[in-house]
């Protein structure tokens, strides 16, 4: 049985070979992110991992860092902003955030209310913490995501595997779009295809059909393709959207 709390998220994880692109609120401008939101909708893309703006993006890389400079930060972390994506789009929504930006000001509750995210990504928080947030926000039908990464420990691993129901896998430890890094994330991968019922989510470095596919064989459920379509993104909308299409079909 799957342990997840929302509806949408339930339906899509019952398919294997999920796939999630991240994009970021407002960018390259607001324009032609709804424009782009609204053709998202009849692509291979499953799950809309949105990026909440941030003055301080420090996890990330160059390429999304940039991202987050660029846009208008006031604006796109207005509730109304996430409304309007929220009308936009049928998929399922992963609401990306830097706890400072989204937990400390308790935003996320405003924003769960609502129903404007089917699940919380927020890699700056505590395995505690994240599971605080996963009981606290049962009550909206919302799934927190938890992370786990090779450098941990085993028992560390186990720790977040435990009592959750969706796992970002990140496959090396460091910010995002990191090119020449050494993976070695199979012990990991070994142990988290042991807990019955969670679903693993890799993510980092990930930019090509191939390596997509390669992912899925190795028993990954899904895969998060962010830095690769921000980059297709920044030529045109027809190219990221030909660059999703690619990357499942």
């Amino acid at each position: 049985m799957i342990k997840t709390y929302s509806e949408k998220n339930c339906m899509i994880l019952e398919n294997e070979d999920v796939l999630v692109g991240y994009f970021l609120a407002g960018y390259p401008n607001t324009k032609i992110f709804f424009e782009l939101i609204e053709k998202l909708e009849s692509t291979s893309l499953d799950i809309l991992e949105i990026g909440f703006p941030s003055k301080n993006p420090y996890a990330d890389g160059e390429v999304i860092q940039n991202a987050h400079h660029s846009v208008n930060i006031e604006k796109c972390q207005n509730i109304d902003f996430w409304r309007a994506i929220r009308r936009k789009t049928t998929k399922p929504i992963w609401l990306m955030a830097y706890r400072e930006d989204f937990i400390d000001n308790e935003k996320y509750k405003t924003f769960a209310r609502e129903g404007l995210y089917d699940a919380l990504v927020i890699p700056d928080c505590t395995n505690e913490e994240h599971l605080r947030l996963q009981v606290e926000l049962k009550e909206w039908n919302i799934d927190v995501l938890r992370f786990i990464k090779p450098n941990l420990t085993l028992e560390e691993m186990k720790s977040h595997l435990q009592e959750s129901g969706i796992i970002y896998a990140q496959l090396y430890d460091g910010p995002t779009g990191v090119k020449g890094v050494v993976l070695n994330y199979g012990v990991m991968l070994k142990l988290a295809l042991q807990y019955d019922g969670v679903k693993i989510f890799a993510g980092f470095g990930i930019n090509d059909k191939e390596r997509v596919s390669e992912l899925y064989r190795e028993g990954f459920h899904g895969v998060i393709v962010g830095t690769a379509i921000l980059k297709k993104l920044k030529l045109s909308i027809e190219d990221a959207v030909s660059f999703v299409n690619n990357l499942k079909s």
